[in-house]
């Protein structure tokens, strides 16, 4: 029997900001731990890199498309809310009235709590408590928004505070205005509906353009690395780190942006680990082990990196 769970309101003010030279971050913790807007002030005024984060509150289930929000304790979807535990038992996940399948886990539908700011960076944290939304587990998860010399740097550390094997995922959903991305992976993987079936022999693509009739593309053997082109000519760097093997590139039908999202496993993950199917990227965290990875959205070269145990 389906679970469903209470659509509420998030505010997203008040907002926090963040800066490093040019470069401007804001961030709202209450309306899912997200970035709002990333956005690099120059002669004509502050240029923005993704999509901006305009309106003040949504409805939890209906958020807007734009700025940058995190994916945790899994990305995009579990076929029909359901998935084998590593015990064998069966979850049970509670979705959103009119929702068949859970969705982008349970951060971005959530308020995180400011555990540090400063003027260049911000420190959120999230506690899901055991069998909160029909996820067995209790975890903890932080996130470090860094903003920087070069641009951007988010990372962030999942914590598995249950007693059993926890299965997870993590990653970042972010919303850009670019008009292209190019990007280099080995495997392209066949989808029903946006819910992935097998990896396909078919060779990826490498340019990904701003289409009219729009499209998905789930990717898995990403290097990591990927550049941004804006029809104004600028361009954006993105640098993820080995947990980040795998990439969604996702271009509603006329949508007025790309979305390019690193995570560490492929839609249905979960479902598909079960069944034996390799290269899914599920991880299993034992009690009190974590899981942590980052992304760096840079307009020049590779930042430095401050040491993530700081948060």
């Amino acid at each position: 029997m389906t679970k469903f769970r209470e659509v509420v309101v998030l505010n997203a003010e008040p907002r926090l900001c963040i800066s490093s030279g040019p470069h401007v971050i804001e961030i709202a913790p209450a309306a899912g731990g997200r970035i709002t807007r990333f956005a690099t002030r120059g002669e004509r005024g502050l240029a923005d890199w993704l999509a901006p984060v305009t309106v003040a509150n949504w409805p939890c289930d209906a958020w807007p498309k734009g700025g940058s929000y995190p994916l945790v304790p899994f990305s995009n979807r579990v076929r029909e809310a359901r998935f084998p535990a590593p015990d064998g038992s069966i979850v049970d996940l509670a979705t959103f009235p009119g929702m068949a399948h859970a969705l982008h886990g349970f951060g971005q539908f959530a308020a995180w709590s400011v555990e540090l700011q400063e003027a260049d960076c911000v420190v959120l944290r999230y506690v899901h408590g055991e069998g909160e939304h029909g996820w067995p587990w209790a975890f903890e998860a932080v996130q470090l928004i860094e903003a920087n010399a070069q641009g951007a740097r988010m990372s962030m550390r999942i914590v598995n505070r249950s007693s059993s094997p926890m299965p997870v995922g993590l990653g970042f959903h972010p919303y850009f205005g670019a008009s292209e991305a190019e990007l280099h992976a080995t495997t392209h993987w066949r989808h029903e509906a946006e819910i992935a079936i097998e990896p396909t022999d078919e060779s990826p693509a490498h340019r990904h353009e701003r289409e009219t009739e729009g499209y998905t593309r789930y990717l898995s053997g990403w290097d990591g690395r990927a550049t941004l082109r804006y029809a104004d000519g600028r361009t954006l760097e993105l640098i993820a780190d080995d947990a980040l093997s795998h990439v969604v590139v996702h271009c509603p039908a006329g949508a007025g942006y790309l979305c390019v999202e690193p995570v560490s496993h492929v839609s249905d993950g979960f479902n598909l680990a079960a069944r034996g199917q390799p290269g899914t990227g599920i991880a299993v965290l034992n009690p009190g082990s974590e899981i942590r990875a980052s992304l760096v959205m840079a307009t020049g070269a590779n930042p430095a990196r401050r040491d993530d145990d700081d948060a």
